[in-house]
């Protein structure tokens, strides 16, 4: 679970520092925007959806900028809007202010993903790639819990400056990070060129390559587990099942520490493209399982609901981990050297498109379907894996990278 180099080492550290701030973000932003200044939270979740939008295409401008840069150059600026943007939370009090807010922090937020892997490749090189952001995203998953346990005992104290405390050192985790990351570049052997593409003639934009396209829609509709863990299995246990409502907390747990066992063993399992091209198949599979768990859970007595509630959590975050691994895998073989942060940007649509799309179609649009939902849902995941495979391997043999190839 520990990165090989030590500049991934530095990079991991860095991701817990990340998500810790999110995490005391996260804790924190709803209830002091609609809890304590009172504001409409229909007018706050729409800022909300407001700032999705703004995070879809960010990464496309922020991967062009990176590919003719640098992505560790951009990665910087961006942490450091981050920062003052997060600062900048405590001094609003209106609905306006919050929508700007909102939107400068998706805008800021989502392209780091992409850019981070690029720097990811650099330091650590494509032998470790892989293995690398799966023991930064197991990182995370510390990190956040920890930060949301933190959040909860500074706002038990009901003050404005408890809040204000959080939005600061969320805003000064940004500054960490940035210094963590540019410290794991310099370490790194030899010195990386973190994405640059110098003079090297640019490939075709990602969106005139249909292939990379199906590949990146299949995959966020794949990634659909993500809603089904965040947003849909909440409601779905209070609506669907006799399950008791303070189960809830403790399903999403063992989605959380089972994603830190997991992760960075999963990892090896996507070291070539027809590992992670397996691992495809396996994620279909188990989100199958997932779902036919799920629908015996609904038509279940307790102590049956609560066995079949948690193999769909099992099942799903075993998908969850085995998908991430094969997704870094296939996105970077599949994403052009002169144009890696462009492609990797692009790819992080279909997940964020899933973000936006997903909540409604899983909880307004399938949901009240009952059983018939899982019956949808199956064959939608196997079909999505077919594709994803097709278009993965078509793509990668007419850039001569099928197989053995481990960049």
């Amino acid at each position: 679970m520990i990165p090989a180099t030590r500049g991934g080492r530095i990079l991991a550290a860095g991701a817990m520092v990340d998500s810790f701030g999110s995490g005391l973000f996260l804790g924190a932003a709803t209830l002091y925007f609609v809890g304590f200044l009172h504001l409409p939270a229909a007018q706050v979740a729409g800022a909300m959806s407001a700032g999705a939008v703004c995070g879809l295409l960010s990464p496309l401008v922020a991967g062009w900028v990176a590919d003719r840069h640098g992505a560790l150059q951009i990665y910087v600026a961006l942490m450091l809007l981050r920062c003052l943007t997060s600062a900048a939370f405590p001094l609003i009090h209106d609905v306006a202010g919050f929508l700007l807010l909102a939107c400068l922090l998706a805008a800021t937020d989502r392209p780091c993903s992409p850019l981070l892997q690029v720097i990811v490749s650099a330091v650590a090189g494509q032998a470790e790639r892989t293995h690398t952001l799966a023991t930064m995203r197991a990182a995370r998953n510390v990190g956040i819990t920890a930060g949301l346990l933190v959040a909860g005992m500074v706002l038990a104290m009901r003050v404005r400056a408890a809040f204000t405390a959080i939005f600061l050192a969320d805003a000064v985790s940004f500054l960490v990070i940035a210094r963590m990351v540019c410290r794991a570049t310099q370490v790194a052997q030899p010195p990386p060129g973190a994405g640059r593409a110098g003079t090297m003639a640019s490939p075709a934009s990602p969106f005139r390559n249909p292939r990379f396209l199906l590949f990146t829609a299949a995959n966020g509709v794949l990634s659909l587990h993500d809603t089904m863990l965040v947003a849909m299995l909440p409601i779905w246990v209070i609506q669907r099942t006799v399950l008791p409502h303070s189960w809830v907390p403790l399903l999403l747990a063992v989605n959380t520490v089972l994603t830190v066992l997991l992760q960075g063993y999963v990892a090896r399992f996507a070291r070539t493209v027809d590992g992670a091209l397996r691992l495809v198949w396996c994620t279909a599979l188990a989100l199958i399982t997932g779902c036919a768990f799920f629908a015996l859970a609904q038509r279940s007595p307790l102590v049956l609901a609560l066995a079949a509630a948690t193999g769909a959590v099992l099942a799903t975050t075993l998908a969850e981990n085995i998908h991430a691994a094969a997704g870094w895998k296939l996105s970077d073989a599949l994403s052009p050297p002169g144009a890696r942060a462009r492609y990797l940007g692009a790819f992080s649509m279909g997940l964020s498109g899933q973000r936006i799309i997903g909540p409604v179609l899983l909880v307004t649009v399938l949901l009240p379907l009952g059983g018939w939902a899982w019956g949808v849902l199956a064959p939608l995941f196997a079909i999505s894996a077919g594709i994803v495979v097709h278009a993965g391997r078509k793509a990668t043999e007419r850039m001569g990278q099928l197989s053995t190839r481990t960049t």
